[in-house]
């Protein structure tokens, strides 16, 4: 069995709006930081249906709080 990339949507101020970083690609802007995590916490929600691990983080300066996660045993 092939491990599937962990999927990480980040969530961060850039250019003004909030927007979601994902593999260093930007989507959005939303208006507010509530409706970045919700759009991408969807959108992991779905990803980790379909077998990829996958995680919704909020840069907090140079670390990240999780928002949402399908890893149950984080054992890195």
């Amino acid at each position: 069995m092939t491990d599937l990339p962990h999927a990480r949507y980040i969530i961060v101020p850039h250019d003004g709006a909030w927007k979601i970083n994902l593999n260093n690609s930007y989507y959005g802007p939303f208006a507010t930081q509530q409706a970045a995590i919700d759009s991408a916490t969807e959108t992991a929600k779905k990803a980790a249906a379909g077998g990829y691990p996958a995680s919704v983080l909020l840069m907090n300066g140079t670390a990240f709080d999780t928002a949402w996660t399908s890893i149950k045993n984080d054992d890195t």
